[in-house]
């Protein structure tokens, strides 16, 4: 089946304009059309679909509250609303900031679902010539190196770094597998790739339904993913405010952005030309033989 792009924002808007102002529901709707374009599916239109993953899940109880305001910071309290619309009002908060006093850091706490590809946020905020270090904790699925039971959250992290001609993304989970693609695994009947998950005694599974009875993997199964996560899981999820390890579900899923120019450094332009020469100098590094970058 195929659908127009006008067509699909029509037939998301639609589903959202059911709970949310107009306003909210085109915020929301720029985030998950994002991901269905950029192939990032389960951060798509699946999230209008499955169950308590879904932005329509649960009733807000309010308009997003900035809290702890300062001159380069503020807390956002999500008042129950979905991280798709709390992420873009954070890091439209932290590029102002940015913009006014060169640094602006932005957390986020009370939100439900996730907050949707983190490389929406870094694009945006790259494109103002800033750069862009977003973190999204979210509830437990990942277990702790050597550990099996699920203690830290999918926990992406993404940068958005000014450059010419485009900016320079990057964008990952801590885990093996997002929990986003365990839900659409299970919704389709696809199995998962091997060593990403394990069931509730610990051992290895593609079945996707033992795996949300068990836990997601680090993304590299060693101590240095389950750091990471762990990291993330601290400063957006215990910093703001937010739920971290189980503790306290009522605070919800949290955001960290961090957004700086540049500029408090040096020229903006040498800048983006520095970035530009050395990911050229990646691209034309030696790879084995008959094999290129992609």
């Amino acid at each position: 089946m195929k659908i127009s792009i006008k067509n699909l924002e029509e037939l998301i808007l639609k589903s959202l304009k059911l709970k949310y102002s107009i306003e909210d529901a085109k915020n929301i709707c720029d985030v998950i059309l994002f991901g269905e374009l950029s192939e990032k599916t389960t951060h798509g239109i699946v999230r209008l679909l499955i169950g308590n993953a879904s932005v329509l899940a649960q009733n807000p109880k309010g308009k997003p509250i900035a809290k702890k305001i300062t001159s380069v910071s503020t807390l956002i309290d999500g008042n129950g609303n979905p991280g798709m619309l709390v992420g873009p009002l954070a890091m439209n908060e932290a590029m102002q900031l940015a913009k006014t006093h060169g640094i602006g850091i932005v957390g986020t706490n009370k939100s439900f679902s996730s907050s949707g590809c983190l490389s929406y946020y870094a694009e945006i905020i790259a494109q103002n010539n800033l750069i862009g270090i977003i973190m999204a904790h979210s509830p437990p699925s990942t277990a702790p190196h050597g550990g099996i039971e699920p203690l830290f959250g999918t926990n992406p992290i993404g940068f958005g770094i000014p450059a010419r001609p485009r900016p320079l993304i990057f964008d990952m989970a801590t885990s093996a597998i997002s929990f986003g693609a365990i839900l659409k695994a299970a919704t389709l009947g696809h199995e998962l790739s091997e060593n990403c998950a394990i069931d509730s005694a610990g051992n290895s599974t593609t079945d996707p339904k033992k795996a949300m009875e068990g836990a997601t993997l680090p993304f590299d199964s060693s101590y240095k993913g389950a750091g990471l996560a762990m990291m993330v899981e601290i400063l957006a999820g215990a910093m703001p405010g937010a739920d971290f390890v189980g503790q306290n579900p009522e605070a919800g899923w949290g955001n960290l952005f961090i957004v700086f120019s540049p500029t408090l450094f040096g020229n903006l332009e040498q800048f983006k030309q520095n970035v530009y020469t050395l990911v050229q100098r990646v691209r034309n590094s030696k790879t084995k033989k008959n094999e290129r970058w992609s």
